[in-house]
């Protein structure tokens, strides 16, 4: 129990923790979207990714979808999470 709250405490250990809970909801909103478990899902987790960091900087999403590959009806679901 000393050990976690210690975890708890080191920001290193926060920042890390942090961008693997987003790259698991990143993965598994990919798998909600059809794609499969490995190298495809992480792909496209990764456009996920990239997607809203440009929605979030203003990017248009007909822009977004063009660059991401990506549909205008994906990124509108993007833009309710950013």
């Amino acid at each position: 129990m000393d050990e976690l709250e210690r975890l708890g405490l080191d920001d290193k250990f926060g920042v890390v923790y942090d961008n693997e809970l987003m790259q698991k909801k990143m993965i598994n909103t990919a798998r909600s979207w059809g794609y499969d478990d490995g190298k495809e899902a992480g792909a496209k987790a990764k456009e996920i990714e990239i997607a809203k960091n440009f929605l979030k900087n203003g990017v248009s999403p007909d822009i977004v979808s063009e660059s991401t590959g990506l549909s205008v009806e994906e990124l509108e679901e993007l833009e309710k999470e950013v």
